[in-house]
């Protein structure tokens, strides 16, 4: 698809992906294209936190260490390793060290976020009180939820305005509010 201003005559050419659009009049331009792009399965890194949950494309579910500009990293070890050295003219044994890290990453784009259902709400630590009612606990104070339609929202007397759908963005809600690292074993 390719758009034309007629009045600067640049080019914008958008062939790699399918938009929906919709023309627009203006007082100066013949038109302006709105695009609309809605990518459901990808995460934005500024979504992200250290210590979220999110799964490769693999299905791999890794736990975000570290954010650089595009990559992850989800795992990293020391390895020790430890050679003999005969030192010439000498009858004692010398080691050489040697410390690497290992660190295990993942590009941005090759991670998905991990959808909300009642086996990973119980993981997480939730109680199903009825149906589609549960209850999180922090310490003494208790807070109820809803889980419809594979999005979670918090009870209240009024509509909620958001709706929580992956673990990443429950794991961001709750130490946003709380200042609660959500654990999660998955």
């Amino acid at each position: 698809m390719q758009t034309y201003c007629k009045y600067n005559s640049q080019r914008l050419s958008c062939a790699h992906f399918n938009f929906s659009t919709k023309s627009i009049p203006l007082k100066y331009h013949a038109f302006i294209r709105v695009f609309h792009l809605k990518i459901d399965f990808m995460i934005h890194t500024k979504e992200l936190r250290f210590g979220n949950k999110v799964k490769t494309r693999q299905g791999e579910v890794i736990t975000v260490q570290q954010i650089l500009s595009n990559t992850l990293i989800y795992d990293s070890k020391i390895e020790v390793n430890r050679e003999l050295i005969n030192v010439k003219g000498s009858y004692m044994t010398d080691y050489l060290t040697q410390l690497n890290e290992v660190v295990k990453e993942v590009d941005c784009h090759d991670i998905e976020p991990i959808t909300l259902s009642q086996d990973i709400l119980r993981k997480c630590g939730f109680r199903n009180f009825l149906r589609e009612q549960w209850i999180f606990s922090i310490g003494n104070s208790h807070t109820d939820w809803e889980f419809v339609d594979e999005r979670l929202r918090l009870r209240s007397p009024g509509a909620a305005m958001t709706s929580i759908r992956y673990l990443h963005q429950l794991q961001n809600f709750l130490y946003a509010i709380a200042t609660y690292e959500l654990e999660v074993a998955l």
